[in-house]
């Protein structure tokens, strides 16, 4: 799973990565230890209007939007309801009610610069990894949905998909993030591609290449707390 990640850019460095059109409201600051149901920035391509179906028509427009790291399903009681939805597995997320509808056309990429997982050692310690893309970004495959609030305002919310581990990485954990490529990330952002099992098993396949290429170190307990976030935890021990 993907529980902790690190986002080590600034608002301006991701819309040129990422290539955005519009950065929508207030972004969260630089974290080097995103904790789940805190503010991440999120990339999403949304056209302007729908056809009957609910389906986009026309151009796209690339966007920047604030969300919510944990999903609140659009039919769910209250926003705490039940642990923060911060991991979609991709191998049943198309079964899972929570996360099917936003499946098909409620897709983002989540920029991210790397993220933590933590390794267990024979005497049962864990100790914690940093998994990275240098000075580049990760684009972490991830689903959004809006939720209507009691007093009628509408919370946007957002999680990631996990895989089972790359080969590179299996020995820090048995399950990694989706990593998209460069095509698999225009793919997984169009509204216009319906999300189904062909899609999900592209993204999968992609994921490993970008995995091979990322870099690994390990890092100091501390990442654990939640209360700890400078960029002295990114140091390798």
């Amino acid at each position: 799973m993907c529980g902790r990640f690190v986002v080590a850019k600034a608002v301006g460095d991701i819309v040129t990565t990422f290539e955005v059109d519009e950065v929508i409201g207030e972004m969260p600051a630089i974290s080097y230890n995103v904790a789940p149901t805190q503010q991440v920035a999120i990339v999403v391509d949304r056209s302007f209007e729908k056809d009957e179906d609910g389906g986009p028509v026309g151009e796209l427009s690339r966007e920047l939007h604030s969300a919510r790291w944990g999903l609140v399903p659009r039919w769910a009681k209250g926003e705490s309801e039940g642990a923060p939805l911060i991991n979609g597995r991709i191998e049943t997320i198309l079964e899972k009610p929570s996360f099917k509808d936003s499946v098909i056309r409620r897709r983002c990429v989540i920029p991210a610069s790397g993220y933590y997982e933590w390794q267990v050692k024979p005497d049962g310690t864990k100790q914690p990894f940093y998994i990275n893309a240098g000075e580049g970004m990760f684009a972490l495959a991830g689903l959004y949905e809006w939720w209507k609030k009691p007093d009628g305002s509408w919370l946007l919310s957002t999680t990631t998909l996990t895989k089972d581990s790359a080969p590179e990485l299996a020995h820090i954990h048995d399950r990694n993030p989706l990593l998209l490529t460069p095509d698999t990330f225009e793919a997984w952002l169009d509204p216009h591609i319906i999300g189904d099992q062909e899609l999900l098993g592209a993204i999968s396949s992609g994921s490993d290449e970008v995995a091979a290429e990322a870099l690994f170190t390990p890092v100091a307990a501390r990442v654990g707390k939640v209360s700890e976030n400078d960029s002295n935890l990114i140091l390798p021990l």
